[in-house]
């Protein structure tokens, strides 16, 4: 069904969390790691794998928000 109205991926959690933060008056940024492929996979699924795959995305996301803090800091001092 999700494909069905343009989805690439579905979230746990992520829109009740931005529309708490938004109601509470907060920018919001979002990102999410894909931890499993539910809908191609043959295999059935597993916590474990899950797990394993959300570890391997931790050096990915620490990059990437270490960038942007770092961008966010620069244009704040250059202004």
């Amino acid at each position: 069904m999700a494909r069905t109205l343009g989805a690439d991926a579905v979230g746990m959690s992520t829109v009740p969390e931005v529309i708490l933060a938004r109601f509470l008056g907060l920018q919001v940024a979002a990102v999410s790691t894909i931890t499993n492929l539910a809908a191609v996979m043959q295999a059935a699924l597993s916590h474990a794998e899950t797990k394993k795959m959300g570890l391997e995305g931790v050096g990915r996301l620490t990059a990437l928000v270490t960038g942007l803090l770092e961008m966010l800091d620069k244009d704040k001092s250059d202004a």
